[in-house]
């Protein structure tokens, strides 16, 4: 993949070898061939959350809208990936619908589960793996 390329739904299907069905969920469990779990990562600029961007980092909603957050698995996978090394893959959606930009690897650096909105959320700062000083 190319770092800021835009790819549709079905070329990234197609480089991950995976299926996602009609919609796609911003936090996707995956795994290799080999058996090590991964991440695929969306986000949408107008979508239900209230994810926040910079040029060198930002911070990620974790799953559940308009209610207190579980730790489901796709949570949890977020949590540990600090400490399993888990890869996560980050895509974004900032206009054209049906077209993803890659953002690259990613890693989180820091999450909490704090009020935002009304409601308990897992909140996740992610930086580029390959950004300087990570």
């Amino acid at each position: 993949m190319i770092l800021n390329k835009e790819y549709t739904k079905e070329e990234i299907e197609s480089i991950f070898d995976t299926r996602f069905g009609y919609g796609i969920k911003g936090i996707n469990l995956r795994k290799f061939t080999d058996g090590r779990p991964y991440i695929i990562l969306f986000s949408k600029q107008f979508g239900p959350y209230t994810d926040e961007f910079s040029e060198n980092s930002f911070s990620y909603n974790g799953e559940g809208v308009n209610k207190n957050q579980k730790l489901t698995a796709a949570n949890k996978a977020l949590t540990d990936s600090q400490t399993d090394g888990r890869e996560i893959y980050g895509f974004r959606q900032n206009h054209e619908k049906g077209v993803w930009k890659y953002l690259g690897l990613l890693k989180v650096i820091d999450w909490k589960y704090t009020p935002k909105n009304g409601f308990n959320t897992y909140v996740f700062k992610l930086k580029p793996v390959n950004f300087p000083n990570n």
